[in-house]
């Protein structure tokens, strides 16, 4: 593992194929600008054409944890790892799922942002390939009290958030055959903005971020975790950009499906719980 600007901490749960999809989409010469760390949360074993690519590629330094850490806990087994060998955050800190895949211009676009005073996180261009859509801005301005109220309520019976997950489904599988194969630049919001909240899927940390004390500790174990840093960025006084010429493509759900379980729900419950003792009293 090299020390570099940009640190990927791409997290894994039993999404192996998705990974090797993920690498591939990385830039030629990554290792001289870029460290990737993939932290292996699964309860399989690794395929062997897995372990030959990632041995294979010097920047990529791979930890498998031995237990589900959840996504946020995975992350900061990441960092930890890189700041225990070199004590300083690199200029950008990128947390993802591995069932994306970057393209060409990304990095290239984000180190066009170096200079940008205050900001704390860049919320990408993120596209949907099941539903031709871009998931940032994921969140534009704060939720008031009683939209996370509702959603605690939904989040009470895994049915009712079964409902709610089919009729957001619908509304995007819907809008994305109005919208028709237009590629990445047929998507309505084109501007560069400031946001409340990005998607999860992938977060792009400025330094500024953790050396202004921002932090991935996330006291819950799954889910929350876009209100979460958004929450922290704004008490920082830092900001959230949403970016639309960095893209990347989401092949969403790969490790917990599309509806939920009831255990999937009751991490969702216990989320929302968190989020409203601790920035909504």
């Amino acid at each position: 593992m090299n020390q570099s600007d940009i640190l990927i901490i791409g997290v894994i749960y039993n999404t192996y194929q998705e990974t090797l999809r993920y690498l591939d989409s990385l830039p030629p010469l990554t290792n001289e600008n870029i460290s990737l760390i993939l932290v292996d949360n699964s309860n399989t074993v690794p395929p062997p054409d897995f372990l030959k690519k990632i041995n294979d590629l010097s920047f990529v330094h791979y930890i498998e944890t031995g237990r589900n850490l959840g996504y946020f806990g995975g992350a900061r087994e990441g960092l930890g790892c890189y700041l225990g060998k070199y004590s300083t955050y690199p200029q950008w800190v990128l947390v993802t799922n591995v069932d994306i895949v970057f393209t060409p211009e990304f990095f290239q676009k984000l180190n066009e942002l170096n200079n940008l005073q205050r900001l704390g996180i860049v919320a990408p261009s993120i596209i949907s390939k099941r539903w031709n859509t871009d998931y940032n801005p994921k969140i534009l301005v704060r939720y008031p009290k009683r939209k996370l109220l509702l959603f605690r309520f939904l989040y009470s019976f895994f049915i009712f958030q079964n409902l709610y997950l089919l009729a957001a489904y619908t509304k995007k599988w819907v809008l994305g055959m109005w919208r028709g194969k237009k590629g990445d630049a047929g998507h309505a919001i084109q501007q560069q903005r400031k946001i409340y909240a990005p998607h999860g899927s992938c977060l792009v940390f400025q330094k500024t971020y953790f050396t202004s004390g921002g932090t991935l500790d996330l006291p819950n174990f799954l889910f929350g975790e876009e209100i979460f840093v958004a929450e922290t960025t704004a008490e920082l006084g830092l900001d959230v950009l949403y970016n639309p010429g960095m893209i990347i493509h989401d092949y969403e759900h790969a490790s917990i499906g599309f509806f939920v379980t009831p255990m999937i729900n009751k991490y969702y419950r216990e989320s929302i719980q968190v989020i409203l003792e601790r920035f909504y009293p």
